[in-house]
């Protein structure tokens, strides 16, 4: 095993160990920038569109709007799906906090769909044995950047009518036939949380090919204030939860270098992989073969059966 392939020469973003950081000149110069030019709103600065502009290229998508959170980004996926009070929305036994309150916040009861024990995610078999004629919508989460079966998935939700949300918080750049998750369904909600594989510390992002909907992803971000209309109002009743200028120019910036971030976790997994082959009871969670997993987390399941005592 050569230097540049020892785990200990691979870091990558925590949030303990500032050396995997990505940070750098590009992203200081940004924010240097930004506080000189006076103006720290998106709506009137140039980086929140730059970040907008460039993550719906990399993603392959029409629309993609920046908000200050991961949590926020879900909730404005349910809100543009605007659930009634008593509508079920569906979503995975083992996901964060804040891709679930955003549902009961919208008025709309979650239900809870088993895992796979071999994925720890949601399969269309689980989704549609909680599925009834109340379910407005479907939320999957990838868990620790690996992708969920999305051509089954969306199969069901297609044949239901009923619109997907992928959770892609953990998951940037990760594959189920070529295609990017985040992409697949209705609408994707990526965070840029301190860990992710690119980072704001805090902040969010949302994407979608259909029109209607980035309509309503726009305004449940911006108080449902129509900034541009001819005579803008508030049309619904919404939340502000938009990204500063501060963050976007970091994003911007992380952007750049998410390829080498997903690389370099890609690369540690494989390493990793290789130190635990021949342990028995232990192995780590993998992708299908149609997909690519990007590893926020590098998790392992243990079968404490086949682990002798004091190993």
């Amino acid at each position: 095993m050569t230097p540049t392939t020892k785990l200990e020469n691979i870091k990558l973003p925590n949030d303990q160990d500032i050396s995997g950081r990505t940070f750098g000149a590009e992203e200081l110069n940004a924010v240097k920038e930004v506080l000189e030019s006076g103006t720290l709103i998106t709506t009137k600065g140039k980086y929140g569109k730059l970040l907008e502009k460039d993550f719906a290229e990399k993603m392959g998508v029409k629309y993609a709007y920046a908000c200050n959170s991961g949590s926020a980004a879900v909730h404005v996926a349910i809100a543009a799906i605007n659930p009634n009070p008593g509508d079920e929305i569906v979503t995975t036994s083992i996901t964060d906090m804040g891709a679930l309150t955003p549902i009961v916040y919208q008025g709309a009861i979650p239900v809870f769909a088993d895992v796979d024990p071999k994925t720890l995610n949601v399969t269309a078999e689980t989704i549609e044995a909680v599925l009834s004629d109340k379910t407005k919508a479907i939320i999957v989460t990838h868990l620790f950047g690996n992708p969920c079966e999305m051509e089954a998935i969306m199969e069901l939700a297609n044949s239901r009518g009923i619109p997907v949300i992928e959770d892609t918080a953990q998951s940037f750049l990760a594959t189920v036939d070529g295609e990017k998750v985040g992409t697949i369904g209705a609408i994707g909600a990526f965070s840029f949380q301190q860990g992710k594989q690119m980072t704001t510390g805090e902040g969010g992002i949302v994407v979608t090919n259909d029109d209607a909907l980035a309509r309503r992803l726009y305004l449940c971000i911006n108080k449902a204030w129509g900034y541009g209309d001819e005579n803008p109002d508030h049309y619904f009743i919404a939340l502000n939860y938009r990204m500063t200028e501060l963050q976007a120019a970091i994003a911007y910036e992380q952007l750049k270098k998410l390829d080498n971030s997903v690389s370099q976790r890609q690369k540690m997994a494989r390493l990793l992989d290789e130190k635990i082959a021949d342990i028995d009871g232990i192995e780590s969670y993998k992708p299908k073969d149609n997909a690519t997993m990007t590893y926020w987390k590098f998790c392992l399941r243990v079968d404490d059966t086949k682990i002798e005592d004091g190993a």
